[in-house]
C-alpha cells in the first residue's frame, strides 16, 4: 500500500514538473517557446491539457456544421479528441514539428478534404476574413509576442456571428497590475480580468464573457501542484463573439420602435 502511494505521488510531481515546464517556457521545440519537444512531449503536453480542452470545448458547444481554426494547434489533440464532429477543421503553429505531428493525426481528414493544417504565424493568420464560424487558442496565448494582434487576427478570420473560445492566462487577483514577466524559458503576459475584457473587445469582439477552469481538473493532487507552481489552480477562459454588423434597415426600425416606445 505504501508503495503504491509513494508511486502515485512520484507520479504527481513528475506531472506537476511537466506543467511547470511547458508553462513556463523551459522546453522549445524548433524554438517556440513552452512547447515539448517530439511525440512524447506532444503526449504530454495534450494529456495535461485535457482538462482546458473539455472547458473550451463546452464553452464553445461545437456542432457538425461550423468551421473551426484552432490557432497554436500544436499536434492536432484538441482537433481530433474534441472536435470529431466539427464538418471541417484547421490548425495553425509556428513550430514546424508540430504541424508535421499534426498532419499526421489528421492524415484521413486531410485526405478527405475536410482538414487543413498549416505552418503559420498567430499575429499573420493565412485565411481570408470571414473563413470561419468557430476559434479556439488553448495553452499558448500568454506567450504570442504580439497578443493583441493576434486576437485582432482571430476576430478577422471568423464570420459574423462566429465565437471564439481562448484559455488566456493563469487567473490572478484583481488589484494585479496587468505586465510583462520572464520564466526560464522566455517572455510571457499576465492580465487581470478587467484587461483581458478590455483587450478582448478592442479586437472587435463582442458578449465577453470570462469563466475558470481549472488545469487539474477534478484530480485534487494536480491542481494542488498546479498551485504551489502558478500561485492559483484556475485558468482564464474567455467566450467572445464577432459582431454581426447592424443594417441600414436595422438602424430605422430601431430609430422607429425607440420613438414610438
Amino acid at each position: 500500500m505504501r508503495r503504491m502511494v509513494f508511486l502515485a505521488g512520484a507520479a504527481a510531481v513528475v506531472a506537476g514538473v511537466a506543467v511547470w515546464v511547458s508553462r513556463s517556457r523551459g522546453a522549445a521545440s524548433a524554438g517556440v517557446p513552452g512547447v515539448l519537444p517530439g511525440r512524447i512531449g506532444s503526449w504530454v503536453n495534450a494529456y495535461l491539457d485535457r482538462p482546458l480542452h473539455a472547458a473550451v470545448a463546452g464553452a464553445l458547444e461545437l456542432q457538425p456544421d461550423d468551421d473551426l481554426l484552432d490557432v497554436a494547434c500544436g499536434a492536432g489533440f484538441f482537433l481530433t479528441e474534441s472536435a470529431s464532429n466539427v464538418g471541417h477543421v484547421a490548425g495553425v503553429d509556428l513550430s514546424e514539428p508540430k504541424v508535421g505531428l499534426a498532419k499526421r493525426r489528421l492524415g484521413e481528414r486531410i485526405a478527405a478534404g475536410t482538414a487543413e493544417v498549416v505552418k503559420g504565424d498567430a499575429g499573420a493568420l493565412p485565411w481570408e476574413d470571414g473563413r470561419f464560424s468557430a476559434v479556439t487558442c488553448i495553452d499558448a496565448f500568454p506567450f504570442f509576442p504580439d497578443p493583441e494582434r493576434a486576437l485582432a487576427e482571430m476576430c478577422r478570420v471568423l464570420r459574423p456571428g462566429g465565437r471564439a473560445v481562448i484559455d488566456m492566462n493563469p487567473k490572478v487577483r484583481e488589484e494585479t497590475e496587468s505586465h510583462g514577466a520572464r520564466g526560464p524559458g522566455g517572455h510571457f503576459w499576465v492580465w487581470n480580468e478587467a484587461d483581458v475584457r478590455r483587450m478582448t473587445e478592442a479586437a472587435g469582439f463582442d458578449d465577453v464573457a470570462i469563466t475558470y477552469a481549472r488545469p487539474g481538473g477534478n484530480n485534487r493532487l494536480g491542481n494542488l501542484l498546479v498551485r504551489l507552481f502558478f500561485g492559483t489552480d484556475e485558468e482564464t477562459i474567455v467566450a467572445a463573439v464577432k459582431p454581426v454588423p447592424v443594417r441600414p434597415a436595422d438602424d430605422a426600425r430601431a430609430e422607429e420602435a425607440v420613438a414610438v416606445g
